[in-house]
């Protein structure tokens, strides 16, 4: 082999991994995943605050959902749609992740006594962890105004499910927690359909209406 070939074979493999370098990744999308276990966390919570199982044992009873599956479910989309570059993807993901998981931190924690909190500040703690995840889903919401009306509407519908089930907790009144579930519902159901519009498309199909964004709508008016 002459030297002219050796720079001609160099010279090629250099264009070569350029090329693989500048390739677009076959990345997928993580939003159908995600929607999916977000929906089946809030499904368990949902049904659960509705009175389905005791409420002595409610926390304990969604546990293996809430955190082996959604929490750690959301983790997995939350690195995906970081690695892709889908910043707010990420953020509502990672998020959500972190609010699963941390619940389940809770509800054991109280329930085996890891942060021994005296009995008489565990509803404030309750309360008060409740109302900063609150304000974390209202700001994820003020955002979402910009994409998709349906993703404003599961947050939006996330915001009010949790101020009434705080109240619900503050209050001990089993009529807003109730009420939370309900909200809790509604947007497990809306998540469902968020999946069904994701995944249909994933596989070759016709994308379902997901609405505008609500700032371009009451930019018409």
């Amino acid at each position: 082999m002459t030297d002219a070939d050796v720079e001609a074979f160099h010279n090629a493999q250099v264009v070569e991994e350029a090329q693989l370098a500048t390739a677009p990744a076959a990345a997928g999308d993580p939003v159908p995943l995600g929607l999916l276990v977000f929906a089946l966390g809030s499904t368990v919570l949902g049904i659960s605050l509705l009175g389905y199982v005791p409420l002595e044992v409610q926390g304990n009873t969604i546990m293996p959902i809430v955190f082996a599956a959604t929490g750690l479910g959301l983790v997995i989309t939350t690195v995906w749609a970081a690695r892709i570059g889908e910043t707010f993807v990420a953020t509502v993901l990672g998020a959500f992740a972190a609010f699963w998981i941390s619940y389940a931190a809770l509800v054991i924690g109280l329930a085996h006594n890891w942060y021994a909190i005296p009995p008489t500040a565990v509803l404030h703690t309750i309360g008060q962890f409740l109302i900063a995840w609150d304000i974390v889903i209202f700001m994820l919401f003020l955002v979402s105004l910009r994409i998709p009306l349906l993703f404003s509407l599961i947050l939006g519908a996330g915001t009010i499910g949790v101020a009434l089930i705080t109240i619900g907790v503050l209050e001990s009144s089993s009529g807003f927690q109730r009420a939370g579930g309900v909200f809790v519902l509604i947007f497990a159901a809306l998540g469902y359909y968020g999946y069904l519009g994701t995944a249909i498309v994933s596989v070759g199909g016709e994308p379902l209406p997901f609405g505008k964004p609500a700032l371009s709508l009451l930019s018409r008016k």
